[in-house]
């Protein structure tokens, strides 16, 4: 098996090899990430934002597609990515959420009011929320859960698929509540990876049966709830080597 960079943002189409996800997040996942064959690529603390949010991924790593990135970030895996180093990044919203957008198949979910000028390309679903990313999980090319009303509606204006699910039951230190897109995140073509376990959120059967409805299993990565750490962004994937 070799590897190559995954095509479609948040959409592998293989096993995910590598994966960049928050330092802050190493003691509580590295081990079930590597049991899983996955690699962490550790990214450092962000010391630009709110502390609460220095390891999230999403505020500081943005996949466009194939090799395409946009990255607050000095140093990125030497994997031929086509990386746009940008600056400027605030502590409060909305300075720290310009990369926060959602990218879905054709689609990309952002308030565009706020938005890195480099996110281009895509079919715009336009929100209020800038933190669109870390409120939204995707499924699959055409469809996502989260529990913020105005990317619902939105969404399914578009045509995607949308389950809305109600707001809170995720941990996010320092903060009254975490959102679903934080939790999760593609780890092969077939299942998709939470940080832990989503057995206190009263909306859990719809989630499991909304993604095996769609040939998604669900993954529990820990044993504790369900816990914010601003997603993660799969990076490879494995590549079957053809026979001749």
């Amino acid at each position: 098996m070799s590897e190559r960079i995954i095509k479609t943002p948040h959409l592998p189409q293989g096993k995910v090899g590598l994966c960049a996800l928050g330092e802050k997040y190493r003691e509580d996942l590295e081990k079930p990430l590597q049991n899983l064959g996955i690699t962490p690529f550790w990214l450092p603390e962000n010391r630009a934002v709110d502390p609460r949010l220095s390891g999230h991924a999403d505020l500081v790593l943005l996949h466009l597609g194939g090799n395409r990135v946009l990255t607050y970030l000095d140093r990125l895996p030497d994997i031929g990515l086509d990386a746009m180093k940008i600056s400027g990044q605030g502590r409060e919203y909305p300075a720290d959420a310009r990369l926060c957008a959602c990218v879905v198949g054709r689609f990309c979910i952002h308030n565009f009011r706020i938005s890195e000028a480099g996110i281009a390309g895509f079919e715009r679903v336009d929100v209020r929320q800038g933190y669109a990313k870390c409120c939204t999980c995707v499924v699959d090319a055409h469809s996502v859960i989260t529990s913020d009303e105005g990317i619902a509606r939105a969404a399914a204006r578009h045509g995607l698929d949308v389950l809305r699910i109600r707001p809170g039951y995720v941990d996010l230190p320092g903060f009254d509540t975490g959102f679903i897109g934080g939790t999760a995140f593609r780890i092969s073509e077939r299942a998709l990876a939470f940080t832990g376990r989503l057995d206190a959120h009263p909306d859990r059967a719809d989630i499991e049966a909304f993604l095996r409805s769609r040939g998604i299993e669900p993954v529990y990565l820990t044993d504790r709830p369900a816990f914010d750490i601003g997603s993660a962004v799969p990076l490879t994937e494995a590549e079957a080597i053809s026979c001749p």
